[in-house]
């Protein structure tokens, strides 16, 4: 006997079964057209009309109940199809068997994880697209630091170069007037080695800069080392004395070298000066050569040496072997030396043992040439452009010594002038004229036709600089302070090396 079902719990269990195995189907009359359908069709893998259905009824009895298990409608999709045709109109039910539902259950499971990737791939984008800005705004911001510090750099070596030109010239023809006064010439020289040392402390710095944004040009030229002995011992023997210690510097044998000579003295000089700083007793000395197209300097010292950790720490920036004792000096000397070093293809080494002195070794790549004597131009007539009162009359004073005839402006506007007028065979213009590029002068002077040598002058020292004179319609470039000795070379000189 068929129990009979209170008709609130026939419900839930018939609500259970559906929801536990899913359900569709179609609503039609017998051998003649769909009326309706209801259910998740596609989900088992049918058309949204169910017409697949309808087919599999053709050929089923009419007034029974058929039912066709485990038909598969598309990959995996397995249900029990239930054909109801003993009734009007008919119908044919899909249920879902377990393969059927365990099927449903995967998909669902893959579609919700495609949705949570795709998801988590559209808040990784959104991240992405934030750090991209975030790196365009910290780009944008690195490159605004990097052309203000540019800017310092350039106005730096301008407001610290012009007045050192004009001091250190200013000595030179001090010297001539004083040579018979020894005692003035001597104070003289304790002035010109401060004013050296302030130069080398503020180019240090500035080299720092310009090294760490890649601007630092090089000016290789033919030097000899025997002249370079001879700068280095006139500029460090008096000091020497003062402490009474033995200064020598020596060299395998002349050569002439290709290189840039400001570099070279700038690192021998740092190198000298620790010594000096730090030797009480005994002797510092320079032993230079060249072979196997390698400049080799060794820099040797009494000095009190240093430990492996102290030596370890020599490049340090702003760090010194005796930071509370009465040596003097930035820290920056030895770092710089050694960047400088390593910008030219060298490096230094450093050889020291605890109470027997230090060594510091500077190793170059660089060529000899053969020397050849240059033919000379007799110039006769030099316009002067400078913005700087000091300075066009100091370039007036050392190059009227030599029976030039002067004349000088402080912007374009008068040197156009004075080039009509005089026809200069010669002449020495400022890069930065206040408010005006000298490059612009240049290109001015150039259009009216002038022939005349021009060489650049600029205590910016950058490649920028020095390439824009050029292009300008310059001949030469020289960074300031002006080595007045190159820069009557460069005057005489018929062919010119730019």
């Amino acid at each position: 006997m068929k129990p009979e079902l209170p008709p609130d719990v026939y419900r839930y269990l018939v609500s259970f079964l559906l929801e536990a195995r899913p359900s569709c189907g179609i609503v039609f009359e017998p051998g003649k057209k769909l009326i309706g359908r209801f259910g998740p069709l596609t989900s088992f893998g049918l058309s949204a009309d169910g017409i697949e259905l309808f087919d599999m009824t053709i050929g089923v009895e009419a007034g029974v109940v058929s039912i066709i298990p485990l038909v598969q409608f598309g990959p995996g999709r397995v249900a029990d199809l239930h054909c109801l045709m003993d009734r009007s109109p008919a119908y044919a039910v899909l249920i879902a068997t377990e393969a059927g539902i365990n099927e449903i259950g995967v998909q669902q499971q893959a579609a919700n994880e495609l949705r949570m990737t795709a998801d988590r791939q559209s808040q990784t984008i959104s991240a992405l697209t934030q750090a991209q800005q975030l790196l365009r705004d910290s780009e944008r911001e690195l490159k605004r630091a990097h052309d203000l510090k540019g800017m310092f750099i350039s106005k730096m070596s301008h407001e610290f170069g012009t007045p050192i030109t004009a001091v250190l010239g200013r000595m030179r023809l001090l010297e001539g007037v004083l040579a018979e006064q020894p005692n003035a010439v001597e104070h003289l020289k304790v002035v010109k080695r401060g004013v050296l040392h302030l130069h080398q402390l503020v180019q240090s710095v500035l080299d720092e800069a310009r090294l760490e944004q890649g601007t630092l040009r090089l000016e290789p030229t033919k030097v000899r080392l025997s002249e370079l002995r001879t700068d280095l011992l006139d500029l460090f023997a008096s000091q020497a004395q003062e402490k009474s210690l033995k200064f020598e510097v020596s060299i395998a044998s002349d050569e002439l070298l290709w290189i840039d000579p400001l570099r070279v003295k700038q690192i021998l000089i740092n190198l000298i000066s620790n010594g000096l700083k730090y030797t009480q007793e005994g002797k510092v000395a320079l032993y230079m050569s060249w072979r196997d197209d390698k400049l080799t300097a060794n820099i040797t010292d009494t000095g009190p040496g240093m430990t492996r950790d102290q030596a370890a720490s020599l490049f340090r920036p702003f760090k010194r072997l005796n930071e509370k004792g009465p040596v003097s000096g930035t820290g920056l000397g030895l770092v710089i030396s050694r960047e400088l070093a390593q910008h030219m293809g060298g490096n230094i080494e450093v050889r020291s043992s605890l109470g027997e002195g230090s060594s510091f070794i500077l190793i170059l790549p660089c060529e000899t040439c053969q020397e050849t004597l240059p033919k000379r131009n007799a110039v006769q007539k030099v316009l002067i452009v400078d913005d700087d009162e000091d300075i066009r009359e100091l370039l007036c004073a050392l190059l009227d010594q030599d029976g030039m005839k002067i004349s000088s402006a402080e912007n374009g506007a008068v040197a156009e002038m004075q080039f009509r007028q005089h026809e200069p065979d010669v002449i020495l213009l400022d890069m930065q004229l206040g408010a005006e590029n000298g490059a612009h002068v240049a290109k001015r002077l150039r259009t009216l036709g002038c022939k005349a040598k021009i060489i650049a002058l600029s205590a910016s020292n950058s490649g920028d600089t020095s390439n824009l004179a050029i292009s300008a319609g310059c001949d030469a470039f020289l960074g300031k302070p002006v080595n007045f000795e190159q820069l009557k070379e460069l005057m005489q000189a018929e062919s010119w090396i730019q």
